[in-house]
């Protein structure tokens, strides 16, 4: 690592659940990484819908695409305020593993499906993917991660509770990290600066069109004297991302110094990563425009909708192939499992299968 890790930072891991011999090339985390590369749910990503279907053209963010970039975001940030960056970019790569086909319409279907077993949420499905459905030895279950990379994806109290119980632990804190902080934050400025990006192309804005926009930070980051909107959308977003990150970064040091620099504490530290109070606003303003105007858009959504609903009758289908009681929770969430995981185009391809087995 090419720069002194502050002494709030993770230094070198708790361990695993499964102990593992150290690897002579490779950091814990940096194996962590490894794992999640070459996972197959990370592949599956690629054909994960993000905002806009995979069918509405080539050039549109998907889970995997937004992963990454998720993951850029932590390693400056993290190598920027002297954390772990290896530990923040393991969990940005591992935090959207347990999202399912057909976007956030898909997450609501299935939360609605699960509604007698607790529900779904993507960031408990993280962790059921991770600690059991992938396969990476013979002599233990899932990705065998480290408890640092574990914990900061346990993101929210069923993911938390879930971990906690599963491994007996009395309390996850001492597993807590300021590079769980900043992955949680990278993941955030990644998917408002750049669905904005997608929301722009996806309507053809001309010049005036990103001008007419009520959105200051919008206005701050758009270049002068350019014409061709594409090149005009492509440098505002640029900006966007960079203006982000480094108020990001700033407000951050300057949080850290107040609670005492070098020698804050960690717990200090998770909470001074954030926007600066003049920021959030202006980020706020942009998040509650693509909420409005994008996330909640009946007309943008009618792909991924149309998408979603097939998951009703997959789901259906399934829980009466497999015999399926109503008080077998674990089926259910074996049930849970294969069809969050599935890609857009297998779940489409499976429905059209049950339905050439129909008589």
């Amino acid at each position: 690592m090419p720069y002194v890790l502050a002494d709030y930072a993770v230094r070198e891991s708790q361990g695993r659940r499964y102990p593992t011999e150290p690897d002579p090339y490779r950091s814990d985390f940096q194996r962590d990484i490894g794992r999640i590369l070459y996972s197959k749910a990370f592949r599956r990503l690629a054909f994960k819908t993000q905002v806009f279907s995979p069918y509405e053209g080539d050039h549109y963010r998907n889970r995997l695409t937004h992963t990454l970039e998720t993951a850029q975001i932590a390693r400056v940030t993290a190598s920027q305020l002297h954390l772990n960056s290896e530990l923040a970019e393991a969990i940005a790569l591992a935090h959207d593993l347990g999202h399912p086909p057909f976007g956030h319409q898909g997450e609501d279907i299935l939360d609605g499906l699960m509604e007698n077993y607790g529900g779904f949420d993507h960031n408990f499905q993280n962790l059921r993917i991770v600690i059991f459905n992938e396969i990476k030895s013979d002599r233990f279950p899932g990705l065998n991660l480290t408890f640092e990379t574990l914990v900061g994806l346990a993101k929210g109290a069923a993911a938390r509770t879930y971990l906690r119980e599963l491994y007996r632990f009395d309390d996850l804190s001492r597993f807590d990290s300021a590079e769980a902080a900043v992955a949680h934050l990278a993941d955030d400025l990644a998917y408002t600066a750049t669905d904005f990006d997608d929301y722009a192309r996806y309507h053809d804005l001309s010049i005036a069109d990103l001008h007419a926009l009520p959105l200051t930070l919008v206005k701050r980051c758009l270049p002068t004297q350019v014409e061709d909107p594409r090149i005009a959308i492509s440098v505002c977003v640029r900006n966007l991302v960079s203006t982000l990150v480094a108020d990001a970064i700033t407000h951050t040091k300057e949080k850290v110094e107040q609670a005492g620099g070098p020698q804050a504490s960690r717990n200090a530290v998770i909470h001074a990563i954030g926007l600066s109070d003049e920021m959030r606003p202006l980020y706020g303003e942009l998040a509650a425009f693509l909420r409005k105007n994008m996330y909640l858009d009946a007309s943008l959504k009618q792909e991924t909708l149309r998408g979603a609903e097939l998951l009703q009758g997959l789901f259906k289908m399934e829980a009466e192939r497999r015999k399926l009681d109503p008080n077998d929770r674990e089926g259910y969430l074996d049930l849970c499992d294969y069809l969050s995981g599935m890609t857009d185009h297998f779940a489409l391809s499976e429905e059209a299968l049950h339905k050439m087995d129909k008589p």
